[in-house]
């Protein structure tokens, strides 16, 4: 498995999530953080603030269904938290 930007840093959590994934949903993942570290303005990752029992964590797309939630840690670094199918999907 390709190694994560250096913008970002893994959580065990974040870790065991991807590992549950379909290969292709990880590569889903991979190509988002991609983006996400070179641009996160990048439309099609829908980078937004959560909400309730989330508050203070971001949500990233890396497909319809598929999120990335992380927390800002500086202007540039992100603690990647989970990643899985939006809504139980």
């Amino acid at each position: 498995m390709p190694e994560p930007p250096e913008s970002v840093i893994v959580s065990f959590e974040f870790l065991a999530d991807l590992t549950r994934l379909s290969r292709e949903d990880q590569r889903r993942v991979l190509r988002a953080l991609e983006l996400l570290d070179a641009n996160e303005h990048t439309s099609s990752l829908r980078v937004h603030k959560l909400k309730g029992e989330k508050a203070g964590q971001w949500s990233a797309s890396a497909s319809k269904s598929l999120r990335i939630i992380f927390e800002r840690l500086d202007e540039r670094r992100k603690l990647l938290l989970a990643c899985d199918h939006h809504y139980g999907d």
